[in-house]
């Protein structure tokens, strides 16, 4: 099978539409930095409030806890959402969902749970959280 000229501008054209709207949702991404300060000593638990990020405050080893994000479809149609970790505290924080559709009008509450080891250095672990949205098309 020979390819044309023209199959090879429609692959192109096609391929650049997939890229433009990859990079459209890694930028449009909710992105939630992720941070624990790991402090030597038995239940301590200081809590940082914050809204704008996945902040674990001061958390001694044998220790843990859970932030909430919650997530709302104001859309007509259905989304495919994915959530990744990144960093080295990723490997500390349990998701409850990180592959779901949400539905028009929906609202989820995505818990980020985490679990300090006795094994944990004491330091300041750091990384992010990133939730992708695509449309539901099919």
């Amino acid at each position: 099978m020979k390819i044309t000229n023209k199959s090879k501008l429609i692959f192109a054209v096609i391929g650049l539409m997939v890229i433009f709207i990859i990079a459209v949702q890694i930028i449009n991404a909710v992105k939630y930095k992720m941070v624990v300060n790991v402090k030597e000593g038995e239940n301590i638990m200081g809590v940082n409030p914050l809204a704008d990020k996945l902040d674990f405050g001061d958390l001694s080893r044998n220790n843990g806890m859970t932030r909430y994000v919650t997530l709302k479809s104001n859309g007509s149609v259905s989304t495919f959402a994915a959530v990744l970790k990144f960093g080295e505290i990723s490997d500390l924080v349990k998701l409850d969902k990180n592959y779901f559709v949400l539905k028009p009008n929906e609202e989820i509450k995505l818990a980020f749970e985490i679990n300090i080891p006795p094994s944990a250095q004491t330091k300041k672990y750091s990384g992010w959280a990133v939730i992708f949205r695509l449309p539901k098309i099919f």
